[in-house]
């Protein structure tokens, strides 16, 4: 084999492995998986901020982040917000919502959200 496909072998098992650890740290009691979310429920989900998006500057405010649970992503949408405080990449945190199903992927809108103590 070689040291080339070693090196990208570990750096997969290493990620599986970041995002098995991810997961079993944001399975806190009330909280839902994000791979186990149901359209039109009401859910709890623990997870890292992935990355965030802000609309342009003269079109309605809308803050967007991809939360991410070691699990899967879901998308989250705060219409009316440009920034919320403390919300940015890596940021760990729990969110309350309805689930919706968005160009085939799971959304919560305007979700309730509490900060966490940054993961180890």
């Amino acid at each position: 084999m070689s040291l080339r496909k070693a090196l990208d072998e570990l750096a997969v098992d290493e990620s599986e492995l970041a995002a098995e650890e991810l997961a079993a740290e944001c399975s806190r009691p009330g909280c839902t998986r994000i791979a186990d979310l149901q359209v039109r429920s009401q859910a709890s989900v623990t997870g890292t901020v992935h990355s965030i998006a802000v609309l342009p500057a003269g079109r309605a405010p809308e803050l967007r982040i991809e939360l991410f649970d070691g699990t899967g992503v879901l998308d989250v949408v705060w219409l009316g917000r440009r920034e919320i405080a403390g919300i940015r990449p890596g940021a760990y945190l729990t969110l309350t919502g309805r689930v919706t199903l968005v160009d085939g992927r799971i959304t919560i809108f305007n979700p309730g959200y509490q900060m966490l103590p940054k993961h180890v």
